[in-house]
């Protein structure tokens, strides 16, 4: 029987999936590193480790080389500490993330088809971590590729103008009352991989997910254009999603961090707000920019005062049929 299933501590599975022993307190392991106890607790801390002890043995002889080396591109002049340990948050939250998702994908797989006592999931996910480490290496090097100065990627905290767009569930407040968690998790599960595959194909890039809401760019606004119909039409006959409503705007936006903020970013998602379900609406220079383009149309509204923007005038857009 596993250890899951005979009632056995949930805990004493984490040393196999570690694949190595315990074998430092907090204060040896600071040492063992080269590095003062307050600063390794600051890292700890930003890698989302629990607090433990001044006694306890919890930390390997990996997690003491993981330190050495997130404090050695700081003591090299490569990042500076407050930087380094924003990244070690990022890089904790998106892990913590997948692996949350990884582990809910393999428990509903194992109920979905009646094996939920014939397999050990812990045995199974362990198996698999050698091979999630390269497919993490290798997205890792092809991410960074795109990001490089030089590359398509933009420096951080550059200022440049870009294509939003902003897409979300309607009604899913509603939704979120009426379906069980298990239905609800799958509905955003299934937007989420159909919103992501639709902005790949037409060129955008997702910058995040957020459940009901997808924030996406590009340089280009007939590409988010494109996205943003061809989002709308995909959930236009979704038996579970009541449709979407979409906002575009195009201007000056700051990346940080793997994220996009100003005021371009504000108002495509005020319009989002404003947009009925089943339609995409855009700000004056996304419709300047499409007016007269063969695959779309722009229907012209009246000027609106938009909360914490000012006086705009958005338009409809419209998703021109071939020959129209």
């Amino acid at each position: 029987m596993s250890a899951l299933s005979d009632g056995a501590d949930v805990g004493a599975l984490v040393p196999s999936l570690l694949g190595e022993r315990r074998c430092f307190t907090a204060r040896e392991a600071a040492a063992a590193a080269g590095v003062s106890l307050p600063r390794a607790l600051r890292y700890w801390r930003a890698l989302g480790y629990p607090p433990v002890g001044d006694a306890t043995v919890d930390f390997t002889s990996s997690d003491v080389e993981m330190l050495r080396l997130m404090a050695g591109y700081v003591d090299e002049g490569i990042i500076d500490e407050p930087d380094s340990l924003r990244l070690t948050r990022m890089l904790s939250r998106a892990i913590a993330h997948l692996v949350r998702l990884q582990v809910e994908i393999v428990a509903d797989q194992r109920l979905r088809h009646g094996t939920a006592g014939s397999l050990d999931p812990a045995a199974a996910l362990a198996e698999r971590i050698p091979e999630v480490q390269r497919v993490l290496g290798q997205l890792w090097r092809r991410q960074l590729d795109a990001a490089l100065p030089g590359s398509d990627g933009a420096a951080e905290n550059e200022t440049e103008s870009a294509a939003i767009g902003f897409a979300d569930i309607v009604g899913f407040t509603e939704l979120s009352r009426l379906r069980s968690d298990s239905a609800l998790t799958r509905i955003v599960t299934r937007f989420e991989y159909r919103a992501t595959e639709i902005i790949s194909e037409c060129g955008g890039q997702v910058v995040k997910m957020l459940g009901d809401e997808v924030l996406f760019l590009s340089e280009n606004a007939t590409v988010v254009a494109d996205i943003a119909t061809r989002l709308v039409s995909a959930f236009a006959a979704d038996a579970d999603i009541a449709g979407l409503r979409v906002g575009l705007a195009y201007g000056p936006v700051v990346r940080h961090l793997g994220d996009v903020f100003g005021t371009t970013v504000n108002l495509a998602s005020r319009l989002t707000a404003l947009a009925e379900p089943g339609s995409v609406l855009v700000a004056p220079e996304v419709a300047d920019a499409l007016d007269g383009h063969p695959g779309f149309g722009v229907r012209r509204m009246a000027s609106r005062d938009i909360r914490g923007i000012g006086a705009v005038a958005p338009a409809l857009l419209i998703r021109q049929r071939p020959g129209a």
